[in-house]
């Protein structure tokens, strides 16, 4: 009667850990850019969100309404670094330099830390976007105004255009990746 071997020997034992290992250093730093990928992606959506709600409540409501930043939850203050907010905009015109808040509409928590975003309106950083009574981009002599959303660690990031005409376009983009 001869003896079988019931397990594994301590070299095998080894040699499926070194595979292990070589297997797990290759899969983790594209598992990380995925991560970060998708948690651009996630941030882009929530700003087309909050655009989309402001546009839709400016028609709705026949009235201007903006999304600002707001560091206080009450007042447009900040930059898009900061909360969002979305507003009833009580601006003397839709050309208006800055965002009179006459009600709060609905509050977006800030990005993460590792999270970035930026508004561009003509090459110039913005800190608001207003929406006309029918639903256009205010103060749109300057053109579109381009957000781009990223995280640390992605390759591709989210660029958001709002047109002259208040309509959306989502596109990935390496700006702001770093």
């Amino acid at each position: 009667m001869g003896f079988k071997q019931k397990g594994l020997t301590l070299i095998e034992l080894m040699v499926t850990l070194a595979v292990l290992a070589i297997v797990v250093a290759i899969a983790v730093p594209g598992f990380n850019t995925m991560v970060a990928n998708n948690r651009t992606l996630a941030l882009g959506e929530d700003i087309a969100t909050a655009l989309n709600f402001a546009r839709t409540e400016a028609v709705k409501r026949g009235a201007r309404v903006s999304l600002c930043g707001s560091t206080d939850g009450a007042a447009c203050d900040g930059s898009f670094a900061d909360n969002w907010l979305v507003v009833v905009d009580s601006a003397a015109s839709d050309d208006a330099a800055a965002v009179t808040v006459d009600s709060v509409l609905r509050q977006w928590q800030a990005p993460g830390t590792s999270e970035t975003v930026a508004a561009t309106q003509g090459g110039n950083a913005v800190s608001f976007i207003r929406f006309t009574r029918k639903g256009m981009l205010g103060r749109s002599a300057s053109g579109a105004v381009t957000i781009n959303a990223s995280a640390s660690g992605c390759a591709t990031a989210r660029d958001v255009t709002v047109g002259i005409s208040g309509l959306l376009n989502m596109a990935k983009t390496t700006t702001g990746c770093p």
